[in-house]
């Protein structure tokens, strides 16, 4: 332990005496100013049971989960998948909702339902919302915690949040069973408030427990490091890089993935606008062609954030309390070769959470770094290491302590320096895992980073936008360019085979020479 913090202090050390290019972009990070949000509640906490809409679906085949774990491990792999897609005209005694059973409350009626996949840990509902008139109101739970409301939307959002098979994808609850409020006001009949939830992601993990129920998920390897144990180290601006990184969850087709991001501070002091680094690879359906901007967007539409997903001391399994952001994302920007994904979240982040500082200078070899991370969806840890090179697009890392894994993906690379830590890059994949951590001589020890020193002109306007001359002499920033506007396309019907991502793709596992050395060919995603 005693050689661990002196590499550390080392490293962080090092990593301060790197000098910054004079021009080159970069910003310090700074505090959330979100206020803290009060807390939800049902509008009928007692409901009659009676009156619940219900839908159930019977036990989950163990041949399909050992699919899921075998796809996990297979290499090539992309985002580590959590959930298994289910469709209620094949797996359900009813192949639709019920009829909803209202009773009156102040301001309008309330209705019920409950959606229940046997032995799920967790379940996210692809819900038809087509039927609802833009004001009626859904509220969230799940059976684990059937008194904590995850989330309110009303119709008009979530019809702007279709999946990739068109639906919206509920956000994530705990438990075998998803329960749904509805709150039609005065002024909206029945007729204009009728829902469906034809397909559901059938989870094995949940949002709080690091509960091991498929090998790889929610239990990453014995090398890797609670983030909770380096804090009286590393000091406030490591506590505040910690804070910028959320574990990622969202849904392709009916299937659930999952991938770490980090949220990015801009240069101006007025405005947080909630930007999130991660990686192309997540959302991406063909990683060796250019994205479609309409295929990312609608996998963006499904993003649920978990923040403060960390373990209450150094190497228990007790986890904090965790908060999701659920409400999707706008896509903005991402790239196939470098792998970076450049996206900005629909609702602003906890009152606890950090953007973090970047420096788009290029990185210099040997330079110390950090990676803050959620390896297999695990809670949050910390890995250190050091850069061995990198070519047109990627930098390649060296692990000295602690490694990745999959669910790793997308999660930033820092290094340390006078703005504090500062983001580099996000995971692309790699060889690393625990047996090669620690060695840099060893050529399998090896994971690849987009350099954001080479997108960033792309993302400049966003990050960095340039103040003009307005109005007189009063310098006024530049009005933020718009979201890529998504393609309309021809979404697949129910049945469809759905969009899944290049992880199961042999065609998308290699590379090519365009990679720093031979070694990288087949490189494993994270």
């Amino acid at each position: 332990m005693q050689t661990f913090r002196l590499t550390l202090a080392l490293l962080t050390a090092l990593g301060a005496a790197v000098p910054m290019t004079a021009a080159a972009s970069e910003a310090a990070g700074e505090p959330s100013r979100t206020a803290q949000a009060p807390a939800l509640h049902w509008r009928v906490p007692a409901y009659p049971a009676a009156n619940v809409a219900k839908m159930a679906y019977g036990e989950m085949s163990a041949r399909r989960l050992l699919d899921l774990q075998r796809k996990n491990a297979a290499p090539g792999l992309k985002a580590t998948q959590i959930g298994i897609g289910r469709d209620a005209r094949q797996e359900s005694a009813q192949s639709r909702l019920p009829a909803l059973k209202w009773m009156p409350v102040a301001g309008g009626w309330v209705a019920r339902a409950e959606i229940r996949s046997m032995d799920a840990m967790g379940l996210r509902v692809g819900l038809d919302v087509s039927g609802l008139a833009d004001r009626v109101e859904l509220r969230f739970a799940g059976s684990a915690r059937p008194n904590d409301v995850v989330a309110a939307m009303t119709a008009a959002e979530m019809k702007r949040l279709p999946g990739t098979d068109g639906h919206f994808w509920s956000p994530g609850t705990d438990g075998e069973t998803q329960i749904i409020e509805l709150f039609r006001p005065r002024g909206v009949p029945a007729s204009a408030a009728r829902l469906d939830a034809p397909v559901l992601s059938h989870l094995i993990a949940d949002s709080r427990n690091t509960f091991k129920l498929v090998e790889k998920i929610g239990e990453s390897g014995g090398c890797n490091v609670d983030v909770i144990c380096r804090i009286n180290e590393l000091g406030q601006d490591y506590v505040n890089a910690k804070n910028a990184v959320a574990h990622m969850r969202f849904v392709v087709g009916s299937t659930t993935y999952i991938c770490t991001g980090t949220l990015l501070a801009d240069t101006v002091p007025q405005t947080q606008v909630p930007y999130f680094l991660t990686a192309n690879h997540c959302f991406s359906n063909n990683t060796s062609a250019a994205p479609v901007p309409s295929q990312m967007q609608a996998v963006a539409n499904t993003l649920n954030t978990y923040w403060n997903y960390e373990t209450t001391a150094c190497g228990n399994r007790t986890p904090t309390q965790v908060t999701q952001l659920s409400g999707g994302a706008t896509y903005l920007y991402s790239d196939n070769n470098t792998d970076g994904n450049f996206i900005r979240l629909n609702n602003a982040p906890p009152s606890f959470a950090y953007f973090a500082g970047w420096n788009a200078a290029p990185i210099a070899n040997n330079t110390p770094v950090f990676a803050i991370h959620h390896p297999a969806g695990d809670s949050k840890k910390v890995s250190s290491g050091q850069v061995m090179s990198k070519d047109a697009d990627n930098i390649e890392i060296a692990w000295l302590n602690g490694t990745t894994e999959g669910g790793s993906s997308g999660s930033g690379l820092f290094t340390s320096g006078p703005r504090g830590y500062v983001v580099r890059g996000g995971l692309y994949g790699g060889f690393a895992d625990c047996s090669n951590s620690g060695s840099t001589t060893n050529a399998q020890n090896r994971d690849y980073y987009s350099r954001l020193d080479v997108y960033f002109p792309q993302i400049k306007s966003w990050l960095e936008p340039q103040p003009e001359a307005l109005n007189g002499n009063r310098a006024r920033v530049r009005p933020r360019p718009a979201a890529v506007a998504p393609a309309p396309q021809a979404l697949p019907s129910q049945g469809a085979t759905p969009v899944t991502p290049a992880a199961t793709s042999p065609a998308a596992t290699n590379r090519g020479t365009r990679l720093p050395s031979a070694a990288r060919e087949g490189v494993s995603r994270k």
